[in-house]
C-alpha cells in the first residue's frame, strides 16, 4: 500500500512537471509564430492603391483613344458606303480593303495597349510583393518569429499573433507609392 502511494505521488509530481514544461514550450512556440493577411495588405496599403489609381487613369486614357478611333472608323465606314454607288466595283473593293486594314490596325493597337498595361501592372505589383517580403522578413527577424504564416492558411488565430497592421505600417513607410509608368 505504501508503494502505491509513493508511486502515485511520484506520478503526480512528474505529470505536473511535464504539464508545466509542455505549457511553457507551447507558449514559446506560440510566441514565435505570426500570421499575416496578405490580401488585406494588398487592398489597404498605399503602394497597391497608387498602382490601381495609375492603372485606372491610364485605362481611362486608352478608353478615350479607343472611342475616338471607333468614331473615326464609323465615319469612314459611312463615307465608304456613300462612295459605293460612285465607285467602280474594283475601286470600291480596294477602298474596302484599305478600310479593313485600318480596322485591323486599330484592333492591334488596342491589343498592344492592353498588353502594355498588363505588363506595367504586373511589374509594379512585383515591386510591392518584393518589398512586402522584405518587410515581413525584417519584422520576423526583429521580433524573433520562427514562422510567419499567411492568414488564408489559418482557420483560427489569436489577435496577438496577427502582425498585418504592423506590416502595413512598415510597408507604407518603406514603399508609399510605386511609379507604374516611367516618364
Amino acid at each position: 500500500m505504501f508503494n502505491f502511494y509513493r508511486s502515485f505521488i511520484l506520478m503526480s509530481v512528474l505529470s505536473g512537471f511535464l504539464i508545466t514544461t509542455f505549457d511553457a514550450k507551447a507558449q514559446s512556440v506560440q510566441e514565435s509564430i505570426a500570421v499575416v493577411n496578405f490580401e488585406q495588405i494588398l487592398l489597404t496599403s498605399s503602394a497597391p492603391k497608387s498602382i490601381r489609381s495609375q492603372i485606372q487613369a491610364q485605362r481611362d486614357s486608352y478608353r478615350k483613344e479607343v472611342q475616338k478611333e471607333e468614331a473615326d472608323l464609323r465615319a469612314a465606314n459611312q463615307a465608304l458606303a456613300q462612295k459605293q454607288s460612285l465607285l467602280s466595283p474594283e475601286s470600291f473593293q480596294e477602298e474596302r480593303r484599305k478600310f479593313e486594314q485600318r480596322v485591323l490596325a486599330v484592333q492591334k493597337k488596342i491589343q498592344q495597349k492592353n498588353i502594355t498595361l498588363q505588363k506595367a501592372q504586373s511589374k509594379a505589383q512585383e515591386k510591392v510583393k518584393n518589398a512586402l517580403r522584405q518587410v515581413v522578413l525584417k519584422i520576423a527577424q526583429k521580433n524573433g518569429y520562427a514562422l510567419v504564416v499567411r492568414r488564408a492558411q489559418v482557420v483560427v488565430v489569436a489577435d496577438k499573433m496577427d502582425i498585418t497592421k504592423l506590416v502595413i505600417t512598415e510597408l507604407n513607410k518603406q514603399l508609399p507609392t510605386v511609379k507604374v509608368f516611367g516618364k
